[in-house]
């Protein structure tokens, strides 16, 4: 009996440990949406202190921009099994990728929801530098395809590449 409480102990060390590693904000909730357990990844965006395991996830105060249904959409996963992802923000621009998956046992039982925050910060602003860059190269192909100029592109070595309609009838 000593030995498997030792490896349970083992177990749940290595659980922790692997939650609390990988940086992605983690909350378990029962079918009753009370909070089971947390990483403490999660604190900056939910606000969560220990002594919030047990309680529901309506009394939560969330660090979340303009995103109010985590009850609502976590008990659509429960009622559904249809997992949901939506990305969300935190004030600073942060940006997550939220997940609210059915937790399911290894008997394949539902026991809860399980919803994940992946950071995308990073993501998010390439994101965004890539669509203002293509926004800027779509205004210059219209300008340029416009132009009663003739307008060619060369290569290094004078060859043409490109025209638009103004060198076509020049």
């Amino acid at each position: 009996l000593q030995v498997k409480v030792a490896d349970l102990s083992r177990v749940n060390n290595d659980m922790n440990n692997l939650l609390a590693g990988t940086g992605i904000g983690t909350v378990f909730v029962d079918h009753h949406l009370h909070i089971l357990r947390f990483t403490p990844a999660v604190s900056e965006i939910l606000n969560l202190i220990p002594s919030d395991v047990g309680r529901p996830v309506s009394h939560i105060l969330s660090n979340l921009i303009d995103y109010d249904r985590l009850k609502e959409d976590t008990q659509a996963v429960l009622d559904t099994l249809r997992p949901q992802e939506r990305e969300v923000q935190i004030g600073k621009g942060r940006w997550f990728v939220m997940r609210i998956l059915p937790y399911r046992t290894l008997a394949n039982v539902i026991e809860g929801a399980v919803i994940t925050f992946m950071d995308i910060t990073e993501m998010h602003t390439a994101r965004e530098a890539l669509h203002r860059t293509s926004e800027l190269l779509r205004r210059l192909a219209v300008v340029v395809r416009d132009a009663r100029d003739a307008i060619t592109v060369q290569d290094l070595d004078g060859g043409i590449r490109a025209w638009n309609p103004g060198a076509v009838r020049m």
